[in-house]
């Protein structure tokens, strides 16, 4: 066990000596069907949650512990298709409701809108496992749309609008400092 911690301390010094980059993480329903969301929620399914506690312990918090990380941006990505024409009321609401610990009666006008409620409900879910393991890491949600492919270009008008590879969460890891 001592030399389990040893060698970990030692990746943690190699890689601030080398200034690595943390890797990005994405959370594709092509790399998994555990990271679908339904066609317009931002709802995380039990199946969602199982795998995403899986990649905490894989990857999530070696990547954090490697690192050095003290802050986790979480990006939520859409496919682009059209939503219904219904009023947004996140402007009024966002706050509120989030300070509350939910994210239950919000509604989204916009694919910029569903992206970033998308990464609340994951940012929510991984500070709470954060806060479990007591690991000091904030959690920075963004919403990207549909304006990213996976690569990482700029497409924001994709020849197929129910692309599955666009439908993603990327988790970026940063340090503060």
């Amino acid at each position: 066990m001592l030399l389990i911690v040893v060698l970990a301390m030692g990746l943690v010094t190699l890689a601030k000596a080398l200034n690595e980059k943390p890797p990005l993480i994405s959370l594709t329903e092509t790399d998994s069907e555990a990271f679908k969301f339904d066609t317009g929620s931002y709802g995380l399914s039990q199946g969602f949650l199982n795998a995403l506690d899986e990649r905490y312990t894989n990857d999530i918090k070696p990547t954090i512990e490697a690192f050095d990380v003290d802050v986790i941006e979480v990006i939520g990505h859409t496919d682009g298709q059209p939503n219904p024409r219904v009023a947004s009321n996140l402007d009024r609401r966002l706050q509120t409701v989030t300070l509350q610990g939910g994210l239950t009666g919000l509604q989204y006008s916009s694919n910029a809108e569903l992206g970033l409620l998308r990464a609340i409900a994951v940012g929510m879910y991984l500070q709470s496992r954060l806060e479990k393991d007591q690991l000091p890491v904030g959690i920075r949600p963004y919403s990207a749309a549909s304006l990213l492919d996976l690569q990482g270009n700029f497409n924001p008008a994709p020849a197929v609008s129910d692309d599955r590879t666009r439908r993603r969460i990327d988790l970026r890891f940063t340090r503060s400092n």
